[in-house]
């Protein structure tokens, strides 16, 4: 049976696109509150353990194949997140192409009430900038992806860092805020 009809009996309409064998575990969480099944795809073999979420506002979320995202992580796409094949993504993981809330007082309290009354504004301006991390990918237990980063090929994001700038490929970062530990030699590639 195909898993978008599962996805669409369960919850009274699609939530997203998958391909082939697929695995939403127990603790995946799909939130597409902006509504379009076509804004979040994820591609044959992945695994979700993790939540991915689109605001109301806007959003895109694309996860290549044979990808995994762990427990208790969380991708919140207002503008677009890319997440190529063979990434694999640990637990508590934050990856966010927004500031979730704006900057202003006035504004955030508005927009909390709007949330609390409504649910999530249709008509907001969150500071979005795109996310992409490239093939081959890793990011560890932790981590904070930040809006605006790109994340190159093979690249090794080390547990706990906060990811605020463009990271080259095939090089290990960590800390708060990352930075190159060391480049990955020919035969770690």
């Amino acid at each position: 049976m195909n898993l978008d009809y599962i996805i669409q009996r369960l919850r009274g309409r699609a939530t997203c696109r998958t391909g082939s064998n697929v695995k939403l575990m127990p603790s995946a969480r799909i939130r597409n509150i902006l509504g379009k099944t076509e804004n979040i795809s994820i591609g044959a073999h992945s695994i979700i353990q993790g939540e991915l979420l689109l605001f109301a506002h806007g959003g895109k979320i694309s996860i290549g194949d044979w990808s995994y995202i762990g427990e208790g992580s969380r991708i919140w796409s207002a503008s677009e997140i890319s997440i190529g094949h063979r990434v694999l993504i640990s637990h508590n993981v934050n990856i966010l192409d927004n500031l979730t809330h704006p900057i202003s007082a006035r504004e955030r309290h508005e927009q909390f009430r709007a949330i609390a009354l409504s649910g999530h504004p249709h008509d907001i301006s969150l500071n979005e900038k795109s996310v992409c991390l490239h093939d081959d990918v890793w990011v560890g237990a932790g981590a904070h992806i930040l809006k605006g980063v790109t994340v190159g090929e093979g690249a090794i994001i080390g547990a706990g860092s906060v990811v605020t700038k463009d990271v080259p490929a095939w090089t290990i970062v960590a800390g708060n805020p990352a930075k190159v530990i060391r480049e990955l030699g020919p035969d770690e590639r």
